[in-house]
């Protein structure tokens, strides 16, 4: 479960003194949405286009339109690498 800093706790009179390092901390509840939704490129090196769904619905009908849960991951392509008294030239 994710945390956040307390800020109630914080700005209370009861608190004096605060270790920075280990401020007071709070859990932050799951909650099923917003969600994002992600269109995966044809392109394998370009970046994906996200979309913000705040309902079951709408996570249906992307999903049916080709999104996808899971973000895609750019895929570059491969520098060659420089033999011996090679260098790369600014042309």
């Amino acid at each position: 479960m994710p945390f956040a800093i307390d800020q109630e706790a914080i700005d209370s009179p009861s608190m004096k003194v605060m270790d920075i390092g280990k401020p007071p901390m709070k859990s932050i509840p799951y909650e099923k949405f917003p969600k994002a939704v992600y269109l995966h490129p044809k392109d394998k090196a370009k970046e994906h286009k996200a979309k913000i769904v705040n309902n079951d619905k709408e996570l249906e009908a992307a999903m049916k339109s080709g999104y996808k849960l899971k973000p895609h991951v750019p895929v570059f392509p491969e520098e060659p690498e420089l033999d011996s008294g090679e260098y790369e030239t600014g042309k």
